[in-house]
């Protein structure tokens, strides 16, 4: 029984097929609205239950290895059980992050918070985005494809810029609750407009609870592509090491530099960098990806030596140039190593393929930002950027190398990779 059999059957549904893709598109946007509404709220809860550095960074983490869990079973449960349960069971999961939210009072309610939210986008990201491509009214997959990839760029920086607000004109206890508050509004919405478009998959096609196979997604990669697969994978866990180190530290950061009372400015300073990955994606899609993935590379260490020649010489600007430098950084690496991941895939296993990436990029970016933290509480924030930039240095240097080496090889060449 295939069970991978998706065929356009918006026009089966109640609403139009036009409404039915556009309320699948506002469900992904709705759900990711709250992924990073944490940020600018760490340097309240720091003070109000005396977190480290450490801490925060810990707190973090939780969200990115949530995902990692999420994504071992989201897409292969999608395709087994149908796109819509995995999308309510997301939604319902993320309603009970944001209540634990709510009625938080230390570390372990915000770690707890972290995780579960963290669990419900790698549960239903992938069954959410293959409706959206799969309910597209003239079943354009390209067109879709992209219009997932703008909600999920787009929807977190919204929800973080909407959390920055709160905090700079709202009371801190005021602003630690009104964030998850909106979000659950928004959430009802978002269930709601879930119930409005049809089941993709095929009713002959669905497993039930005594036929579904519980095992974790396989995850494996043929040894001929391991080579390509490899650059593009640590080009991966680098920039979104990046990317944790702004979600986690960004407004620390900024408090270092401008001083503690510099809340929206912390805030705003991470939305820059969520907004500069997005732009650069929408407007360098027809680059080389190898390209792209040099770039990347290049652009990694001087955006690192910025955010530490600002906190010697607390430049604000210099901090600004840096997050927008990262912002360009992120976009391209990210851009640039989906799209080699891609190419160079097998049809028959590309989804397994790229959730190794996909796990491989979350789970990059919680180790080193928990080290970063660590090093942070044990000899300042100074020495611990210092060593990042180090160890990002070391990294972003060797796959210089290797892609300059590997990129003319039969391997790369015949997916395409020159560029």
């Amino acid at each position: 029984m295939t069970l991978h059999s998706p065929t356009p059957v918006a026009a089966q549904g109640r609403f139009s097929p036009g409404f039915q893709y556009t309320a699948s598109a506002l469900v992904i946007f709705l759900a990711l609205l709250g992924s990073h509404l944490a940020t600018p709220l760490y340097p309240i809860w720091q003070r109000s239950f005396g977190l480290s550095t450490t801490d925060i960074t810990v707190i973090f983490s939780c969200y990115p290895l949530g995902v990692t869990a999420g994504l071992l079973y989201g897409g292969r449960m999608g395709d087994q059980f149908g796109r819509k349960p995995m999308i309510y069971i997301g939604i319902l999961t993320i309603m009970l992050s944001s209540l634990t939210y709510l009625v938080a009072s230390g570390m372990a309610y915000l770690m707890a918070a972290r995780i579960l939210n963290g669990i419900a986008i790698g549960l239903m990201s992938g069954p959410a985005a293959a409706a959206l491509v799969e309910l597209h009214p003239t079943d354009d997959r390209g067109a879709a494809s992209r219009i997932a990839a703008i909600a999920m760029l787009a929807s977190p920086a919204a929800g973080l810029l909407l959390a920055t607000l709160v905090v700079h004109f709202a009371s801190e206890e005021l602003a630690v609750m009104l964030p998850f508050a909106l979000q659950l509004v928004g959430l009802m919405a978002c269930f709601l407009l879930a119930l409005t478009y049809v089941e993709t998959i095929r009713p002959e096609n669905r497993r039930t609870f005594a036929t579904v196979s519980w095992r974790i997604q396989t995850l494996h990669v043929p040894a001929d592509i391991r080579t390509p697969f490899v650059f593009a994978t640590v080009v991966g866990v680098l920039v979104w090491a990046g990317t944790g180190l702004w979600l986690a530290l960004g407004p620390v950061l900024v408090g270092q530099v401008i001083g503690s009372g510099s809340r929206l400015t912390g805030g705003l300073v991470v939305v820059a960098f969520l907004a500069t990955a997005g732009v650069v994606q929408l407007f360098a899609r027809r680059m080389p990806y190898m390209r792209a993935l040099m770039i990347s590379c290049y652009l990694t260490p001087p955006s690192l030596l910025l955010v530490l020649a600002t906190l010697h010489w607390q430049s604000a600007f210099g901090l600004g140039v840096g997050a927008v430098l990262a912002g360009i950084s992120q976009g391209l690496g990210w851009m640039g190593a989906s799209e080699l991941v891609n190419r160079i895939a097998p049809a028959a296993i590309r989804a397994s393929v790229l959730s190794v990436l996909y796990i491989a990029g979350y789970f990059g970016a919680a180790v080193p930002i928990i080290a970063t933290g660590i090093v942070a509480d044990a000899m300042g924030l100074f020495p611990a950027v210092t060593m990042l930039l180090a160890l990002f240095t070391a990294v972003a240097v060797a796959m210089i190398v290797m892609g300059l080496r590997y990129q003319r090889t039969a391997a790369w060449t015949k997916a395409g990779g020159i560029g």
